[in-house]
């Protein structure tokens, strides 16, 4: 079916059991007990799954985490939406983050639309006090957005080390640098985790680097956050791969490691990465593994 036509035919769907359509940026009335919840971004449904919102969720993202027991429908994503799949549902609100191209007028034809900005730490707090009023759970919403500003407004200590973090790292690719920029949620994990961001300035492009850049900015630490269930051997290359680039201070020094145990999440769990990042800044002080891997 044509993607017009699987829009007209939902929207039809839905529309003829709703007075209107929304997408709202403000907080909706808290939902009922038995209202119908869609998430199509991965950190809104972990924080809804967080504040205990597991029954009122009907459908989520093919890239959301679910825990174990736990089997809901894919619908695509807040930028590909399944909107056949997501109309079949009859959700009383839908919920998404407000990424450049996400279909949120389309979604608006489908259900309520709720958009929650998850980009910058002030954004994540507002949003998980807003999904916490949207559950009726306002005081554990409250709670969780009080933990978040707490551990991630912390600023890095004077002399801390300059450190470059790697949202994963393509061994196959090795002068493909993507780097976390400063003013954004992760780069806020490594601020509280007690380094500075060997990248300075807040970047509103794409953060990437070329290896004369690296070179350039020749950081005290590299860490690496590998991806999902990677292997032992996998991690081994990434470090290997990175090391091979340039005479940088870090690769000398064998400050250039994976972070492990820590999810690529910007939901809840990323409170966990600042306890990996810390351990990890704390193993780089330490003595040097002769390889430079260390992890």
């Amino acid at each position: 079916m044509k993607r017009r036509a699987l829009l007209g035919s939902a929207a039809a769907l839905l529309l003829s059991c709703r007075g209107g359509t929304d997408s709202s940026r403000g907080v909706p009335a808290p939902l009922q007990a038995t209202a119908r919840l869609v998430s199509l971004t991965p950190a809104i449904t972990e924080t809804v799954l967080s504040l205990g919102g597991a029954a009122q969720l009907v459908g989520v993202s093919d890239y959301c985490i679910l825990p174990e027991g736990l089997r809901l429908p894919r619908l695509g994503s807040s930028l590909t939406p399944s909107f056949e799949a997501i109309a079949g549902l009859r959700p009383s609100l839908i919920l998404c983050d407000d990424s450049a191209g996400a279909k949120r007028r389309e979604l608006a034809a489908l259900a309520r639309c709720q958009v929650l900005p998850w980009l910058t730490l002030p954004e994540v707090v507002k949003s998980t006090r807003d999904i916490g009023q949207v559950l009726g759970k306002e005081a554990a919403g409250n709670a969780l957005a009080e933990s978040l500003n707490g551990r991630l407004s912390r600023r890095s200590p004077p002399g801390a080390p300059r450190a470059l973090l790697l949202l994963s790292y393509d061994p196959d690719r090795p002068a493909d640098i993507w780097f976390i920029r400063r003013n954004s949620l992760h780069g806020a994990a490594l601020a509280a985790a007690g380094a500075e961001n060997a990248v300075d300035h807040d970047v509103a492009g794409l953060p990437r680097l070329s290896v004369e850049e690296l070179i350039k900015l020749d950081p005290d630490d590299v860490l690496i956050i590998p991806p999902p269930g990677s292997t032992l051997e996998l991690r081994q290359r990434l470090v290997s791969a990175f090391s091979a680039l340039a005479p940088l201070r870090a690769v000398k020094a064998g400050r250039v490691g994976v972070v492990t145990g820590a999810s690529q999440s910007v939901g809840p769990s990323i409170l966990g990465l600042v306890d990996a990042l810390a351990a990890m800044l704390q193993k780089m002080a330490g003595p040097r593994p002769v390889s430079g891997f260390v992890e």
